[in-house]
């Protein structure tokens, strides 16, 4: 693969990570993953609270980005690629991209505050008043709606519900285990209640709606156009044998700016602890300043076409240029592109399974297990410590094992971490319950970190210098086709489960059943991968080049 394989042998081992290259660069990837974060958590309940969506209506609605970024990522990074402006192939993208993301999110902000003022004419947290609603409105409601409105009803009109309602909002009682099983039930009969009144307001007021969904859809497309060209200067920048731990640092970047999101919703619900208390304009005003804050400090340090002049300087002194990277423009051969299939496989298929969870996080943790959206957060929180703490231990396995042995341990880890989820409900030790799922997801965290940290590798070791961009963009097109169709997939199932009375458990036996397909698909990958090193200190794997 490489100009001169003794040269590769004798010298691999001494090349090192710029770290602070890698660094600067990575500042694009945590705005985005800045917004993903907020994002992914808060657009569901925006979706079923204030626009008084369902789980399938709000599944749609969130493969809308997926959707889109099957055709834009590799069309924006093909562009990449052939840009050539003074500030490199990939910067104007970025620069740009990020502007345009902030003032369309903003405007999207500004609609769900007008719907969210509509929506709490009606003071939506208090049962008095959602029960005053149906009684005049409801009667024009049909099927399980009016099904669910009547039982909310029926169980509002139980004075003991009302004690235990006002004394859990005061914190002046507790229940029993069987107190808290039919609590519960009546939550949910609330709740569902709630959304359907948010429905009837989104009826009456469809301009809205359209504005919002205008407004979203030019914030997906605006993201989507930077999103390849910040993803593949990483490959630009760094030499290919180091190409796992320079995506691990990146990923580590990417994570801690989705825990810097966390941090900032975790607060906003601390400020805001009832359903209905706030409107989300504060939190985007909020996520759009930092995300303008690490554009800022992307600019100011990342020299994109000096470093890719380093990258190919150190290649040359270590004796490690692609010969076919800089001479051969043929495609993949035959075996290459089967393992390049394999690999796009693979990431379509464990993305089919941890985002059918992802995306119905929030909803599944406060709807069928009953916790507040605070511990959600705290979720949240833990997995991107955890997954940030995984990085270095990850990069050593790829360093030491290779990209596909290691790809294999992590959907090993994912699976077995995700199987007890199937078996945990709200009617168990709600203290046992909380600490038990986190940890499930804690420990699968750990498993798909190491997924994602080796698969963009595995492409991009395939793809010439000329068509990184294209290449990652294929990357997406396979994690975002699979991100399109599997919320839809899984807001299906929750729907079902919740019309038909099954274990909302079900959705992990699909999640699970995506991310084992993908152990198949890897495990008959033959190209992408790196070489395993020998054995080194952990600081040369992350040290700077003197």
């Amino acid at each position: 693969m490489f100009g001169k394989k003794k040269g590769l042998a004798a010298n691999e081992d001494q090349m090192k990570l710029d770290f602070k290259r890698t660094l600067f660069v990575g500042f694009a990837f945590m705005g985005i993953m800045c917004f993903w974060e907020v994002y992914d958590y808060i657009m569901p309940l925006i979706l079923q609270r204030v626009f008084g969506m369902s789980y399938t209506e709000y599944g749609v609605i969130m493969a809308l980005d997926n959707m889109l970024a099957i055709f834009l990522l590799p069309f924006f990074g093909h562009l990449s690629d052939k840009r050539n402006s003074r500030l490199g192939r990939r910067t104007t993208f970025i620069l740009w991209g990020t502007i345009l993301a902030v003032a369309f999110m903003i405007c999207m902000a500004v609609v769900e505050h007008v719907e969210y003022g509509l929506v709490t004419q009606i003071n939506m947290d208090d049962p008095n008043a959602v029960y005053d609603y149906v009684q005049q409105y409801g009667s024009n409601w049909t099927g399980i709606d009016k099904e669910n409105m009547d039982k909310f009803i029926e169980k509002w009109q139980n004075p003991e519900i009302q004690t235990w309602f006002n004394g859990l909002k005061d914190g002046t009682i507790e229940l029993t285990t069987e107190q808290n099983a039919t609590y519960n039930d009546f939550l949910s009969k609330f709740y569902e209640t709630q959304r359907l009144i948010a429905a009837q307001v989104r009826g009456e007021n469809v301009g809205l709606l359209v504005a919002f969904i205008i407004m979203l859809l030019a914030v997906l497309v605006a993201m989507a156009s930077y999103r390849s060209p910040a993803i593949a200067l990483m490959p630009d920048v760094t030499p290919k044998p180091l190409r796992s731990q320079a995506n691990a640092l990146i990923t580590f970047m990417g994570g801690a700016g989705g825990l810097v999101s966390i941090i900032i919703y975790t607060v906003y619900n601390m400020l805001a602890p009832e359903r209905y208390s706030a409107s989300h304009i504060w939190l985007f005003v909020t996520l759009g300043v930092i995300m303008l804050i690490m554009l800022i400090a992307f600019m100011s340090v990342v020299r994109e076409k000096k470093f890719v002049q380093m990258r190919y300087d150190e290649e040359k002194r270590w004796n490690v240029v692609d010969e076919e990277e800089v001479h051969c423009n043929e495609p993949l051969g035959k075996e290459k592109r089967m393992s390049f299939f394999l690999i796009l496989g693979t990431v379509f298929m464990w993305f089919m399974g941890w985002n059918a969870i992802k995306s119905h996080l929030t909803t599944y943790a406060t709807t069928i297990l009953k916790f507040e959206d605070s511990f959600v957060s705290v979720i949240n929180i833990l997995n991107g410590a955890g997954g940030a703490i995984a990085l270095l231990p990850v990069a050593l396995l790829a360093a030491k094992f290779g990209r596909k042995k290691t790809i294999l341990m992590g959907v090993v880890i994912a699976v077995c971490a995700f199987i007890p989820c199937i078996f945990l409900n709200d009617a168990m030790n709600k203290i046992g319950l909380m600490v038990g799922f986190t940890i499930c997801f804690l420990v699968a965290g750990f498993g798909l970190v190491i997924i994602n940290v080796n698969t963009l590798p595995m492409v991009t070791e395939l793809a010439k210098g000329s068509n990184v961009g294209q290449y990652t963009g294929y990357y997406y097109v396979a994690s975002m086709t699979a991100q399109a169709i599997t919320p839809i997939i899984g807001g299906a199932i929750l729907d079902a489960t919740e019309a038909k009375g099954l274990p909302g458990g079900l959705l992990f036996v699909y999640g699970i059943a995506c991310i084992a397909v993908s152990f198949i698909t890897m495990f008959f990958t033959k190209h992408g991968d790196n070489r395993p090193e020998r054995k080194k200190k952990v600081v040369e794997y992350f040290g700077e080049e003197e």
